[in-house]
């Protein structure tokens, strides 16, 4: 049930995402909505490619929000990857499970909920979420920001 749950909220995450970003050149569009749901992690993990531990953890709300805010989502492309990219390494969003009714405190264990892959000299990203892949074209200062925490 736990398991339902969690890939139901990033779907719906991922279905938020998307949706919202269909409506990015309409004046009405909010840009906060775009940026809610991956605010929420409670960490973000920077693990280099061919690496088995995190080089930086951010842990830090404001942190967390201007990380987001740096994705620039509104401007995303859905498109396939290049061939010749090469992976330099992830970002691992993480948060804990919610507390149910019922329930007197959260484990403290913390759950993967989204997983952003980032790729050397290439705009481009590939966004893992609830057993799905999807690569989008970024703008190149979404693309250098992100570089820069693997340098």
């Amino acid at each position: 049930m736990k398991k339902s749950m969690r890939k139901l909220s990033v779907l719906i995450l991922m279905a938020t995402v998307l949706l919202c970003g269909c409506q990015a050149n309409s004046e009405s569009a909010d840009v906060s909505a775009y940026y809610e749901n991956l605010s929420k992690a409670q960490e973000i993990a920077v693990i280099p490619a061919n690496a088995s531990a995190e080089i930086e953890i951010l842990i830090e709300n404001k942190d967390i929000v201007d990380f987001v805010v740096a994705l620039d989502m509104e401007h995303w492309e859905l498109k396939s990857l290049p061939k010749a990219a090469e992976l330099v390494g992830s970002f691992l969003f993480s948060q804990e499970e919610t507390i149910k009714f019922g329930q007197s405190a959260a484990s403290g264990e913390m759950n993967s909920v989204c997983e952003i892959l980032c790729y050397e000299e290439i705009p481009y990203l590939t966004m893992k979420v609830a057993g799905m892949e999807m690569t989008f074209k970024v703008s190149d200062t979404t693309a250098e920001y992100l570089i820069a925490y693997f340098q």
